[in-house]
């Protein structure tokens, strides 16, 4: 796990303060995150990520509970049946902390379309690829 506070829980760097985003939107690159939060609001989903404009949402503190994120991989391997959940930080006067666990499948783990998850008619939509190469090319694009 990670705290988070000035930085997010995909490592994005918080907006400067003339932002109005803690942090940008995103998706997770492993497979599911949760996410601990203090109940500072701030955090916002889109639930479709693919139209535009992007339509977005306030996630609601709900006591006790965790908030899980689909991620990347998990999207890849289900050929969309679940899909990565776009999120973003809405930046306001109240520090605000939260606290990840990232669940990853191994690095050598070769993630590729379940067979129970595709047809002749709905194809995987992903090429097959090693999760660490994955999660290294992401990396490489954020921090570029």
């Amino acid at each position: 796990m990670r705290a988070s506070g000035a930085t997010d829980i995909s490592g994005h760097v918080a907006a400067s303060e003339d932002s109005s985003y803690g942090a940008s939107a995103h998706s997770d690159y492993g497979m599911i995150t949760l996410l601990a939060c203090d109940g500072v609001p701030g955090l916002q989903i889109c639930r479709e990520k693919d139209e535009q404009p992007n339509i977005w949402e306030d996630v609601h503190h709900l006591e006790g509970a965790f908030v899980v994120n689909v991620g990347d991989m998990l999207e890849r391997w289900t050929n969309c049946l679940f899909r990565s959940t776009l999120h973003r930080v809405m930046a306001n006067r109240q520090d605000r902390y939260s606290m990840a666990f990232f669940l990853d499948p191994n690095s050598d783990c070769l993630v590729e379309c379940l067979d129970s998850c595709c047809t002749e008619t709905n194809p995987p939509r992903f090429p097959p690829v090693r999760s660490g190469d994955y999660l290294r090319e992401r990396f490489k694009i954020t921090y570029v």
